[in-house]
């Protein structure tokens, strides 16, 4: 079976703790190696265990993973995972309010490329979030990167409904193909801003909401270049969703086909101007630190470097996050790949390189 093919799902990799669960489910399912994950915030005495979206999210891969089996102990602090065969296929998934549906495309997106039969699936919920990224960046950044790999016809996403905090009632559909084997990527230089675009949305709140994010975003990107457009994008009634909320979106776009993205959501103290102005302003500070990616799609972009060709991929990264670090070893751990970080003093960035596992696609091998 794919366990077999895959080194042998008779390793059982332990950990502890409830950091990086969805990593670690997702580096298991595409590994073939069965996990173990013990103290689950055991030492939490108001909600031990697994939280609604991290049970949702193992319900969700059920879905798309013929075969996968989940162990979950009594009092939910402990979880026994082996993975099956990915199948993809058509799917439909109701996701908690306490994650955005981002959350779950993300994990669907590091393994849909590598199943069966291509995913269409709908997922309904929270679309943007502070916790996850939000289905405007995901369209309009984490595709276009995904793209780069060699995937790419019929990635899309598209937004049916919006879904603000704290009731959701958004609903996106994605749809995402299946491949042979990735490509490799040298991306290296990470070129200049030559334009910015972005999306401002509004639901269930007055459209001029989403016009005063607008224009104090514009009033801080317009000082450093003229190319900016941002539309704006309301929702009335039914596609709506079940809660008022407004958001921004602004991604940066550089000679080199780099894609730099800041997120910020409103929330019920904060005023349109306040978004704007914060949101141009991080988007700032993230393209000074330099690399081809923004720090949200660092774990993406080296995942998809990992199990790229048996030939060395390059990608220029600003500042490694702690969270990047945790998912190198989770990489090393799974995969067995271990990557080479450069600083490079001129620029304050980080080369990193590494030589992907040549990982492909067993249910389409034999085209």
């Amino acid at each position: 079976g794919q366990g077999g093919e895959r080194g042998s799902s008779a390793e059982m990799l332990r950990y502890e703790g409830a950091r990086h669960f969805r990593q670690r489910i997702i580096l298991a399912t595409l590994s073939g190696k069965a996990v173990r994950i013990d103290n689950i915030r055991a030492d939490d005495a108001e909600q031990p265990g697994l939280r609604d979206f991290e049970v949702s999210l193992l319900r969700l891969l059920e879905s798309v993973v013929n075969g996968c089996e989940i162990v979950i102990n009594a009092a939910g602090t402990g979880v026994r995972f082996r993975p099956g065969a990915i199948i993809g296929g058509v799917v439909t998934h109701d996701c908690p309010p306490s994650r955005g549906v981002g959350y779950f495309v993300e994990a669907l997106l590091m393994l849909a490329p590598f199943a069966k039969m291509p995913l269409v699936a709908t997922l309904r919920g929270v679309t943007n979030d502070e916790h996850t990224t939000g289905v405007d960046a995901i369209r309009t950044v984490t595709l276009p990167l995904m793209r780069k790999f060699g995937l790419d016809e019929g990635l899309d996403l598209k937004i049916v409904k919006r879904g603000a905090l704290p009731n959701g009632g958004g609903e996106v559909e994605l749809r995402c193909p299946v491949v042979r084997k990735l490509g490799s990527i040298d991306l290296i230089d990470e070129g200049k801003v030559k334009r910015v675009r972005g999306v401002a949305f509004a639901t269930r709140v007055a459209p001029h909401v989403a016009n005063r994010m607008v224009e104090t975003a514009r009033g801080v990107l317009n000082d450093f270049l003229p190319d900016v457009w941002l539309y704006t994008d309301h929702y009335k009634g039914e596609r709506g969703g079940a809660s008022p909320g407004f958001g921004l979106t602004v991604v940066a776009e550089s000679t080199t086909g780099s894609m730099i993205c800041v997120e910020l959501n409103g929330g019920a103290q904060m005023l349109p101007e306040d978004v704007g102005q914060s949101a141009a302003r991080l988007l700032c500070e993230e393209i000074a630190n330099g690399g081809y990616v923004d720090t949200a799609h660092q774990p993406l972009a080296l995942l998809l470097m990992a199990l790229g060709p048996e030939d060395v991929s390059r990608i220029r990264i600003g500042k490694v996050s702690q969270y990047t670090i945790e998912w190198l070893r989770l990489l090393r751990d799974f995969l067995g790949v271990t990557m080479h970080l450069k600083p490079d003093p001129s620029t304050m960035s980080v080369v990193v390189t590494c030589r992907g596992v040549g990982y492909s696609n067993i249910a389409r091998r034999a085209i």
